[in-house]
């Protein structure tokens, strides 16, 4: 089985090759349900976290997770070593995920 920061770097590898500058992980399924089913636990595959609400942005150089603060303190213990770093939602110096989407998508970047 891979580690978070494994996974990470496989996902920026087809990232690069299918040229996706940024990548976005929510959770939530089509149906919104409440409960998700395996598949569609991307961002818990990805980094590792088992909270039930945040959001995975990646670039090339930077992978960050967005929840707020009832997740803080797990987070911070699930996120350790996986690459990912945790935004902490809420805090004033903390900008929240799709605003950091739209300073890294610019005209020709793409979304995946």
């Amino acid at each position: 089985m891979s580690t978070a920061s494994e996974r990470l770097q496989q996902l920026r590898i087809a990232m690069a090759a299918q040229h996706i500058d940024a990548y976005l992980i929510l959770s939530a399924d089509p149906h919104q349900s409440e409960y998700l089913p395996e598949y569609w636990q991307g961002r818990r595959w990805l980094s590792g976290f088992t909270g039930s609400v945040g959001t995975v942005v990646v670039t090339s150089d930077f992978a960050g997770l967005w929840v707020d603060s009832r997740y803080w303190e797990q987070a911070e213990k699930q996120l350790d070593n996986s690459g990912l770093t945790l935004m902490k939602q809420g805090q004033a110096d903390v900008p929240v995920s799709t605003h950091g989407l739209k300073r890294i998508l610019q005209t020709g970047r793409s979304l995946g």
